[in-house]
């Protein structure tokens, strides 16, 4: 994952496994949504990951992409979730 905002990092720093979800409309009206997990290492910014995925989507359906959705939250659940 690069950004020109983001931090540089190596593989030896800490990763955060984050669960995402995102909705976006082309401009010739598809809609698409999609999940997945993004590990983030330690020093990215919310707006950082943002970036990356929707640079990914607009490579995929092109640009401008309208966001419809986007959620972006800790994959871990805590020990107390699931009492």
């Amino acid at each position: 994952m690069s950004s020109p905002t983001a931090p540089t990092f190596t593989g030896t720093q800490a990763m955060t496994a984050y669960h995402y979800i995102t909705t976006v409309q082309t401009d010739d009206g598809r809609l698409n949504t999609r999940d997945g997990i993004l590990d983030v290492p330690a020093g990215f910014t919310r707006a950082a990951c943002f970036g990356h995925l929707l640079s990914q989507l607009a490579e995929e359906y092109g640009t401008p992409l309208a966001v419809l959705y986007f959620a972006l939250e800790p994959n871990a659940l805590t020990p107390e979730a699931g009492q």
